[in-house]
């Protein structure tokens, strides 16, 4: 496979305000990978029915790239094009449900591998957020990040080089899957997923 190479930074590319895209997130511990398509109004939420899946940490790069694949493809765009406010109500109507689901899975990964609560399974992962400009770019966008106590960060601009990645979003399954497995061995941090769990 030719290896995907970073080239221009992908944050620094200039997108009129309203500018459709998908999204996703991948998450990896020392026991997991999550992959869970977005659901993007004023910011991204879990998605109320896009894809959501779980696998071992070790999973096949052919599993991972076809994940993500639907995972982008289940994902949605809700902000209006004019750039009139959100609906109220439908805004907090989402909120709920994506909140719902959002726990319910996270406790079945808890759950699945033998984490005491989903706190603990959140505790300590490698994250990657990828993008994909549907109607303007064939390519998706692959953002490695930082692991903290607190979470997952992106990083500062003058930090990105080597860290982020584009692959066409019609490459295989196995080429999208190995370039996820790039991104995430970029994630750094005391939080990353092969450092010792916090105390």
């Amino acid at each position: 496979m030719k290896q995907p190479k970073p080239g221009p930074d992908p944050k620094n590319k200039m997108r009129p305000f309203g500018t459709k895209r998908k999204s996703c997130t991948v998450s990896r511990s020392d026991r997991y990978i999550a992959i869970v398509a977005d659901e993007i109004w004023a910011g991204a939420y879990f998605s109320r029915t896009g894809l959501a899946v779980h696998a071992p940490r070790d999973a096949a790069p052919e599993w991972i790239g076809a994940s993500v694949r639907k995972a982008l493809e289940t994902s949605s765009f809700h902000v209006p094009p004019d750039g009139s406010p959100l609906n109220r109500e439908e805004r907090i109507a989402m909120e709920a449900a994506s909140t719902a689901r959002h726990l319910a899975f996270w406790d079945e990964i808890a759950a699945t591998y033998g984490y005491k609560n989903r706190e603990a399974a959140w505790k300590k992962y490698d994250m990657v957020n990828i993008n994909w400009y549907y109607e303007t770019e064939a390519n998706i966008t692959l953002d490695s990040t930082k692991t903290t106590r607190g979470g997952n960060t992106g990083w500062l601009s003058s930090e990105n080089a080597g860290r982020l990645f584009e692959v066409p979003f019609t490459a295989s399954d196995t080429a999208i899957g190995e370039t996820v497995l790039q991104a995430l061995a970029k994630c750094e941090g005391p939080g990353k997923s092969t450092e010792p769990l916090f105390p």
